[in-house]
């Protein structure tokens, strides 16, 4: 009979013990992956909008049409588009996305709420 080495058990608990935190991280890497890819989409959306707004200030339907048609992958009903005229000659769109996380024990950490991502686009109107 051969002599079994004891670390061969050793390595095995170890392996054990870091496991769930090694599955720990990497969900939390998948899930900051996705809030900053939808990040990107929201601040482009409001970008696009702002486009929009700078031709047709008062089109709030066609604002928020551009911006809108920008959310590839978002859920619609999840994400609010709001435009107004601060200024004279400006015109603000800011898009709000509600980003649900995947993993409950990182949405645990934020109490089982969704994050909201929030992006603002200023630019001068065309006169």
């Amino acid at each position: 009979m051969k002599n079994r080495s004891p670390s061969r058990g050793q390595t095995m608990v170890e392996y054990a013990l870091m496991l769930p935190l090694l599955v720990l991280i990497i969900l939390f890497l998948v899930d900051a992956g996705r809030a900053v890819y939808y990040f990107s989409v929201v601040h482009n959306a409001a970008r696009e909008g702002a486009r929009w707004g700078v031709i047709d200030p008062v089109d709030t339907a066609g604002i928020e049409a551009a911006a809108r048609a920008k959310t590839v992958g978002l859920d619609p009903a999840a994400l609010t588009v709001y435009s107004d005229m601060p200024t004279e000659w400006t015109i603000r769109v800011r898009v709000t996305y509600n980003f649900d996380l995947v993993t409950p024990l990182i949405s645990g950490l934020f109490g089982g709420n969704p994050l909201t991502l929030e992006s603002v686009s200023t630019m001068h109107v065309e006169g």
